[in-house]
C-alpha cells in the first residue's frame, strides 16, 4: 500500500487548512497508508478528528528555542530525515510555511508536493499593498518570487482553483488544481423569509469586514429590519466593534464569535456575504452553498467565481473594496424572497465538482500518477 505523508506546522487551530487536511487524509486512508505530521503541536489536541487509519505524529520542535531561522530549518530537516529513514514514504505533501524550503532538500526518494491553500498573489493583496510605498511592494514581489522559485523544486504544486492554476502556470509547469471538498450538509432547509444575512471568517484585514460594515450603512437605509451576523474571532474584533458602534449599527450588526454547529447557523439565515480581499477556495462559500444559501462576494482572486455563477446562485461584485457594490448586490436579494429561494436552490447544484467523490478522484489520480 502506498504511503502518503501530510506535513504541517500544527493542526490544533480551528482553521480551513486544518479542517480540509483532516477531511482529505480521512478520505485517502481507505486506499493508502496516511500520516499527518505536525512540527510543533505542543501536545495540543488536533482541532478536527481523523480516522483510526490515519497516523498522527509530532516532531516536537520548539520555535522559541532557535535564535535564527536557519538554525530552526536545519533542525527541522534533521528530524524529518531521521523520521523518514525509519518510516519511508512514497509522497510527502506540505502546505508550506516554514516547511516549504526544507521539503525539496529531503533525499529520501519520495515525491514532493506543495499543496497551496491561498492564492499566488496574496502577498500583493495582503495589508492593502496598493496604498503602501514602492519599497514595500518590491518586498512583497520578492516574497512571491521566492515562493515561485521554491515551488519549481517540487514534483507537483497543487492549488485550489482553475484561476489560480492559470496564474501559477505562467511561472511553473508542474501545477495542477484540486478543489476543496464541500463537507457540510444542512439539517434543515433555510427559511428564505428570515431577514438575516451572515458572514463567516477570521476577524482579520484580508476578510474585509470593515467594507461589509460600511456596506451595511447603505443597506440599513432601505432595509432597516434586516440583521447582519458576523461569525468568527480575531485581532480586529475591538476595531470592528468600534466601527459598528460609531456607525450607529449596534442594533443590527452583531459580532457573534464562533459556533460549533455551523450547519444550524447557516440554516437560520437567508443569505451569505463574503467581503474578502483575496482567498484560496473559501470553505465558507462551499458550506453556505451546501446549506442552500444564495451568495454575495467580491470577485477576488481566486476562489469565489469557482462557487458563484453571477446572477444564478448569487452575485459577484466586480471591484474588490467597493462597499457600494456589495450593498447593491445584497439589496437585490433582500428585495425578493423568491429570488433568495431560487438562487439558494441553485447554490446546492453548483457543488458537484466539490463532492467527496469528485475530489477524491482527483487526489487518487495525482498520487497514482506520481507513483506509477
Amino acid at each position: 500500500m502506498k504511503k502518503v505523508l501530510f506535513l504541517t506546522a500544527q493542526n490544533f487551530v480551528l482553521g480551513g487548512i486544518e479542517r480540509i487536511m483532516a477531511v482529505i487524509a480521512n478520505g485517502l486512508s481507505d486506499d493508502y497508508e496516511v500520516t499527518i505530521m505536525t512540527c510543533w503541536n505542543n501536545e495540543k489536541k488536533a482541532a478536527f478528528p481523523t480516522k483510526d487509519g490515519v497516523r498522527v505524529v509530532d516532531l516536537g520542535l520548539d520555535k522559541k528555542a532557535y535564535t535564527f531561522r536557519i538554525m530552526f530549518d536545519r533542525e527541522l530537516r534533521r528530524r524529518l530525515e531521521l523520521w523518514l529513514q525509519e518510516n519511508p514514504q512514497d509522497i510527502v505533501i506540505t502546505v508550506g510555511g516554514r516547511t516549504l524550503s526544507v521539503v525539496p532538500k529531503l533525499k529520501d526518494g519520495s515525491k514532493k508536493v506543495f499543496w497551496f491553500h491561498e492564492c499566488l498573489n496574496n502577498f500583493l493583496f495582503r495589508l492593502g499593498v496598493q496604498s503602501h510605498s514602492w519599497k514595500k511592494r518590491l518586498v512583497r514581489l520578492g516574497k512571491r518570487g521566492r515562493r515561485i522559485r521554491l515551488a519549481r523544486k517540487y514534483d507537483r504544486v497543487v492549488v485550489l482553483t482553475k484561476w489560480d492554476c492559470e496564474l501559477w502556470q505562467k511561472y511553473c509547469n508542474n501545477v495542477t488544481y484540486i478543489h476543496n471538498e464541500a463537507t457540510m450538509q444542512p439539517a434543515t432547509v433555510s427559511d428564505y423569509g428570515v431577514k438575516r444575512a451572515m458572514a463567516v471568517g477570521r476577524l482579520s484585514h484580508e476578510k474585509g469586514f470593515d467594507h461589509l460594515i460600511e456596506a451595511w450603512k447603505i443597506v440599513r437605509k432601505k432595509f432597516p429590519d434586516w440583521q447582519l451576523d458576523i461569525y468568527g474571532e480575531g485581532k480586529l474584533r475591538p476595531a470592528l466593534q468600534r466601527q459598528i458602534d460609531e456607525g450607529g449599527l449596534a442594533d443590527c450588526v452583531h459580532l457573534v464569535g464562533t459556533r460549533t454547529d455551523m450547519g444550524s447557523e447557516y440554516a437560520s439565515h437567508s443569505m451569505l456575504v463574503m467581503s474578502s480581499k483575496f482567498e484560496g477556495l473559501p470553505l465558507v462559500l462551499l458550506e453556505a452553498a451546501g446549506c442552500k444559501l444564495p451568495l454575495v462576494s467580491y470577485d477576488c482572486q481566486c476562489g469565489p467565481r469557482e462557487v458563484i455563477e453571477d446572477g444564478v446562485n448569487g452575485y459577484l461584485v466586480p471591484k474588490v473594496g467597493d462597499p457600494e457594490g456589495l450593498a447593491e448586490a445584497m439589496m437585490r436579494l433582500m428585495g425578493s424572497e423568491e429570488l433568495r429561494r431560487t438562487m439558494g436552490e441553485a447554490s446546492a447544484k453548483r457543488l458537484i465538482p466539490f463532492s467527496h467523490e469528485a475530489v477524491m478522484a482527483r487526489w487518487h489520480e495525482l498520487i497514482d500518477g506520481m507513483t506509477a
